[in-house]
């Protein structure tokens, strides 16, 4: 019997990395032009020349990674994928602050 063996080669990112935009695409199951597009719209912000090229911040992975969902799981076009990470994200920092609020008003 054939023994089938994967290799994943495995390398932890820190939020001050930076990743290439093939890499991203891979990662988030998103195509190129869908980068371009959301950076277009203000999601990610990109360093190099052209988008084959960009490196984009390693702490931008979890906001593509919840674009690509919104796309592809329930059809959010991009300029509604962008919106809704951006206020997922605000709630998120309202309810962090909200959080930070109650233990200080309970000391």
């Amino acid at each position: 019997m054939d023994e089938i063996m994967e290799i994943h080669d495995i390398r932890l990112v820190g939020e001050t990395d930076w990743i290439a935009a093939a890499e991203l695409c891979r990662l988030c199951r998103l195509d190129l032009e869908a980068i371009v597009e959301l950076a277009d719209l203000g999601l990610v912000s990109p360093q190099g020349g052209a988008p084959e090229e960009w490196q984009l911040p390693a702490a931008a992975l979890p906001r593509l990674a919840m674009a690509s969902r919104l796309m592809r799981d329930l059809g959010v076009n991009v300029s509604g994928a962008v919106l809704a990470v951006e206020l997922l994200e605000a709630q998120r920092d309202l309810e962090r602050q909200i959080e930070r609020l109650e233990r200080l008003a309970h000391r």
